[in-house]
């Protein structure tokens, strides 16, 4: 994991000067795993310190609350319901009175990522530099609004969404997870809006949120400039296996069709030595015999070679191509 600035859990430069002794106490004293049985919990806590859960530090800004949100607070950590913001009061589909844009927005540390604005200011939300953000809404532009790369499947736009961002998200299911695209299974779900949807959405997991198309200079394979697409489709397991088992098979018989070919050759060169040897009379018709032997071997040769070819070509088209039925790269699962 990269390195990043430490930042202090508590910091008694904080606490009034009548407190801060006591603070950094209780902090010595933590660090030193002594005992101190003398003081009692609200000696050894003053208020402010926030140590044994006792009280949390004030918080430096305020949220700049819309007309119609109701918010839940405590400390730095926030519930507000209402409708689509994802930033200040002109922003969402609030700023157009959208009336089906409800919201839940889970947040906690705002502005943690950005240096502190001037303390007491008004914030608004902000998917940069919030800590922590759970954000449900009606209708809204999810991608754009925590700025997702497009991708494959293009931007999402006036459609209900969920976001989730921290520094670390993490998803576990004791029993399995399964990550789902499209209707429930034996219905006619339509989506949001009660509109038709397509039968298996995409899947992109997109490390570095770049899509991008790169370019690489003179490239070893072609001495040119390559552009690709880093946005791919992943391998599919069995089909991939498939696909190789064959291609194993054909080099098997291109090898075969080699050494078959390498023994006539061997074969025909020794015979038409010993035909060289032999007397007048019989020196033609053992070479007429050394050449009828060798092309009866090429000609079973080069059919092997010919439904090599058709093999081949059958190959290609049924893992290399969109269209196969063995195509070894998905459709549906992208990936970077």
């Amino acid at each position: 994991m990269p390195r990043s600035k430490k930042v202090k859990i508590f910091d008694p430069n904080r606490l009034s000067e009548e407190d801060k002794e006591f603070a950094e106490g209780i902090l010595n004293y933590i660090r030193e795993g002594s005992r101190n049985s003398d003081r009692d919990t609200k000696f050894l806590n003053p208020p402010g310190s926030g140590l044994y859960g006792t009280g949390a530090s004030k918080i430096d800004v305020q949220y700049n609350e819309s007309p119609n949100e109701k918010v839940i607070q405590q400390g730095d950590a926030y519930i507000v319901f209402g409708t689509d913001k994802p930033s200040g009061n002109a922003s969402g589909k609030s700023r157009m009175g959208a009336l089906r844009s409800g919201r839940i927005d889970l947040v906690v540390g705002r502005m943690a990522g950005k240096a502190k604005p001037p303390k007491g200011s008004l914030v608004g939300n902000s998917f940069e530099a919030d800590a922590a953000r759970i954000y449900i809404s009606e209708l809204t532009d999810i991608d754009k609004n925590f700025g997702v790369t497009e991708g494959k499947s293009g931007e999402m736009k006036d459609r209900s969404g969920i976001g989730i961002k921290a520094d670390g998200v993490r998803i576990i299911g004791r029993e399995g997870v399964k990550i789902v695209t499209g209707r429930a299974g034996g219905t006619g779900e339509k989506n949001s809006l009660g509109g038709k949807m397509l039968p298996a959405p995409t899947i992109e997991l997109l490390a570095g949120n770049n899509s991008e198309p790169r370019r690489v200079p003179l490239s070893i394979l072609s001495g040119e400039t390559e552009i690709y697409d880093p946005v791919q489709g992943v391998a599919m397991g069995d089909n991939t296996v498939k696909a190789l088992s064959e291609l194993s098979s054909l080099i098997s018989d291109v090898i075969s069709v080699i050494r078959q070919r390498s023994n006539a050759e061997f074969i025909f060169n020794a015979a038409i030595n010993i035909a060289m040897a032999l007397p007048g009379p019989l020196q033609g018709a053992a070479i007429s015999a050394a050449f009828a032997a060798y092309f009866a071997s090429i000609g079973k040769t080069q059919y092997s070679m010919y439904q090599f070819f058709i093999n081949k070509a059958l190959w290609d088209i049924n893992y290399l191509e969109p269209y196969g039925y063995r195509y070894i790269e998905s459709r549906n699962v992208k990936t970077t």
